[in-house]
C-alpha cells in the first residue's frame, strides 16, 4: 500500500502492492481509492496528472456529489455510482460532512445507522449495480482509476475490500487496509470533533455518535460480510454471480 499525499484528501492510497495468496502482487498505479476530489490545490491536479487518472468513480448520492462534486480534472472521466438512495430526510446537504452528520439529530441511532449503511450498501439492488459497474470499469483497457465516496472509509472502504478479495488477497490484510483510514483521517476526525464542540447540541452522547460515523470498524465490515454470505453463500459467489466479476480475467489483469 502506498499513500497518496493530497493538500487537502488524507486517506488517499494505491492499492497496488498487495500480495496474492498465490504470492503475486497487486500491480502499482493501476487502481487508487480514497475520499472526495472537492478541494484540491494546484499541486493537487498536477498530481493526478502525474499518476495518469484516466476515470474517478464517485460511489456518493446524487445530492451528495451534486452540493461538493468533485473538480473537473482535464482528460479525466467521471462515473457516479451511488451504492444507496437518498432518503427525503437526507437531502437537506448544507455542510461539506452532513452526508456524515445528517442523522446526528437522533445521536442514538449513529451505530444502526452504520449497520445499515453497510448492510444496504452491499445487498441492495442500487448497491449491487454500483459496484457491478465499478468492476465492469475495472476490465476495461487502459484504465487508470481513482474511487471514492465522502472520506473514503465507508462505500469505497467496501469496494476497495471486494476488490482485493476477488483479487485473492488474504481476508486479514483486506481488512487491515480497511482500518487504515481511521489511521489516515485521525486528524481529520479530530478537527469535525472540534467543529462542534462549542454548539450547544454538542454533549457526551453526541461525541459518542461521531465516533460511530468517523471510524471505520470491524463491526461494520463484519456486517456487510454477514449480509453477503447470509444472502449469496460467500463472497466469491457474490462476486462471480450478483456482480459478474470474471475473478479469473480479474486477477491476470491486476496482479504481477
Amino acid at each position: 500500500m502506498r499513500v497518496v499525499e493530497f493538500t487537502y484528501q488524507k486517506n488517499a492510497r494505491d492499492i497496488g502492492g498487495m500480495v496474492s495468496s498465490n504470492g503475486k502482487k497487486v500491480k502499482t498505479g493501476l487502481i487508487f481509492r480514497g475520499g472526495s476530489l472537492a478541494h484540491v490545490s494546484s499541486s493537487d491536479i498536477e498530481k493526478i496528472k502525474s499518476l495518469g487518472i484516466t476515470d474517478i468513480v464517485d460511489f456518493r448520492g446524487k445530492e451528495e456529489f451534486e452540493h461538493k462534486p468533485d473538480y473537473k480534472f482535464e482528460n479525466v472521466e467521471f462515473h457516479n455510482f451511488p451504492t444507496m438512495k437518498m432518503k427525503e430526510d437526507d437531502k437537506n446537504i448544507q455542510h461539506e460532512d452532513s452526508n456524515l452528520l445528517f442523522f446526528l439529530n437522533d445521536t442514538s441511532q449513529a451505530a444502526q445507522h452504520m449497520m445499515n449503511l453497510y448492510s444496504d450498501s452491499v445487498i441492495s439492488d442500487i448497491g449491487k449495480v454500483a459496484y457491478r459497474n465499478f468492476f465492469n470499469l475495472l476490465m476495461q483497457n487502459n484504465k487508470v482509476i481513482y474511487f471514492h465516496c465522502s472520506q473514503g472509509k465507508d462505500r469505497a472502504g467496501l469496494a476497495a475490500y471486494l476488490l482485493e478479495i476477488a483479487l485473492g488477497i488474504d481476508p486479514i490484510s483486506a481488512r487491515e487496509d480497511y482500518l487504515y483510514s481511521n489511521v489516515a483521517m485521525e486528524a481529520k476526525i479530530v478537527q469535525l470533533k472540534n467543529m462542534v464542540k462549542d454548539k450547544k447540541f454538542y454533549n457526551r452522547e453526541y461525541e459518542i455518535a461521531m465516533d460511530h460515523v468517523f471510524t471505520a470498524r470491524n463491526e461494520y465490515l463484519d456486517q456487510a460480510i454477514n449480509s453477503i454470505e447470509k444472502n449469496f453463500g460467500s463472497i466469491l459467489n457474490y462476486l462471480e454471480k450478483e456482480l459478474g466479476v470474471d475473478i479469473k480475467h480479474l486477477r491476470e489483469k491486476y496482479l504481477d
